[in-house]
């Protein structure tokens, strides 16, 4: 079967290490520009994590490089970047800093001149092991094959508030490469990067990455997973990310794809004009005898794909897979959500769900049969203005106080960080209505 082919090709690592993001680091710096994001290009918000009360070290004043200063640093210490351009390549070396700028990503440049991937965390880093406020571009993993951009191997760190972009890797994780590792990725740019798994990032081997608040756009895979690849990726938090305008060709998961073990949390996302000949927004395969994803919350959205342009592809022995309160909306003639009969004749668990297209099916393949049950319905979600990036919904909208408020991990605020229920029951989708629901 695909995924025992895989495992022989791509043995999976242990578990590493896992510690929980800090409160510090835990803005949701895009939610208010939901609806602009096609035409706006973001500016990050600067997250350094918990108060350190060691030294700062200033680069180019106090060492001339940044990797020189990681080297002088001390646990606990600072490396304060000033504005520039840096042609190098780094490695924190395991050590518990803080490596930052004084003025953002648009003033502060790491570039890895094609040679490695711009930053490395290798050495059993933690989360007070911190990466933020660059722009981090032209890194390659050609030869080692993982983490263009950054690349984290067994390690935790924090990688918040950077501009990823215009990297490449041989197999995974052009922008993003983790492996057996449980980072936290908030609140980034990641866009323009390739691979052939995982075009923006891959997550790989089994661990608990928090890939959360980041907009992740505009890149490519040649095998699959345009946006984001999960390939064995244990149970990782997929939360609050804008995905879109990625590309896995004619080939699977155009914003994500799933495979192996990897039972992740997909908790509203906004996942949308990405395109591949199956799944535009997600593909998953769920192997024999593992949970599968869970996807709370989230809107899907599809794009005019290849042969088979589903906008969810749900396929392997995905029974135990979870779908709750979710909006998936195909484009003319697509199909809603595609549930593969290939190895299992039992549908995924859809509570809830509004899967509609203009001319397409719902439901389809073995959840054809959902539609009308649970809770899930088939009916136009009247956006507001989809095709300028405004997914929120118009007062009515038939997806209000439609959802299921016992759904598992049902965020306290919605991707406009508005709160998450009004009217006493949760709507489905990425955003709640906040005005008057009418009876």
């Amino acid at each position: 079967m695909l995924w025992q082919a895989a495992r022989a090709i791509y043995p999976l690592t242990p578990f590493i290490w896992w510690r929980r993001i800090s409160a510090g680091c835990d803005e949701k710096f895009m939610k208010t520009l939901a609806p602009g994001w096609v035409a706006g290009i973001l500016v990050l918000p600067l997250c350094i994590g918990p108060k350190s009360f060691g030294s700062t070290i200033h680069v180019p004043q106090d060492q001339p490089t940044i990797e020189a200063g990681i080297n002088a640093a001390n646990n606990g210490d600072t490396v304060l970047v000033a504005p520039g351009t840096y042609n190098e390549n780094i490695d924190s070396q395991g050590k518990a800093i803080t490596v930052t700028t004084s003025a953002g990503p648009k003033a502060t440049i790491i570039d890895g001149g094609g040679l490695a991937p711009v930053a490395s965390f290798t050495t059993n880093e933690l989360t007070n092991s911190v990466l933020s406020g660059f722009t981090l571009q032209n890194g390659s993993a050609t030869s080692s094959g993982e983490g263009g951009g950054v690349y984290i191997f067994g390690a935790s760190p924090t990688v918040t508030g950077n501009v990823i972009q215009d990297s490449v890797a041989g197999a995974f994780g052009g922008g993003i490469g983790i492996d057996s590792a449980s980072p936290v990725i908030q609140g980034n740019l990641i866009r323009n990067n390739s691979a052939s798994f995982g075009g923006g990032i891959s997550v790989y081997g089994t661990c608990t990455a928090q890939i959360i608040s980041n907009k992740i756009y505009g890149n490519s895979a040649i095998s699959a997973g345009g946006g984001m690849n999960l390939f064995g990726a244990g149970t990782p938090t997929i939360e609050d990310n804008f995905i879109y305008l990625n590309s896995a060709g004619g080939a699977q998961g155009g914003g994500m794809w799933i495979v192996n073990d990897s039972d992740a949390l997909i908790i509203q996302n906004l996942i949308a004009d990405n395109s591949a000949s199956q799944g535009s927004a997600i593909y998953f395969l769920v192997p024999s005898g593992s949970q599968g994803p869970t996807l709370v919350n989230n809107t899907l959205a599809g794009v005019t794909g290849f042969t088979q342009g589903q906008v969810v592809w749900a396929s392997g022995f995905d029974s135990q897979a979870q779908f709750f309160n979710n909006i998936v909306v195909g484009v003319d003639g697509q199909d809603g959500i595609w549930c593969d009969n290939t190895y299992s004749q039992q549908p995924p668990i859809l509570n809830n769900n509004d899967a509609w297209t203009v001319s397409g099916t719902g439901f389809q393949g073995t959840c054809v049969g959902e539609g009308g049950q649970n809770g899930n319905v088939s009916s136009n979600p009247q956006w507001v203005n989809p095709r300028k990036g405004n997914f929120q919904l118009r007062k009515t909208s038939p997806v209000i106080n439609a959802g299921d408020n016992s759904a598992p991990d049902l965020p306290a605020m919605d991707l406009a960080d508005h709160p998450r229920i009004v009217g006493g029951t949760v709507d489905m989708g990425a955003y709640e209505y906040q005005g008057t629901v009418n009876p």
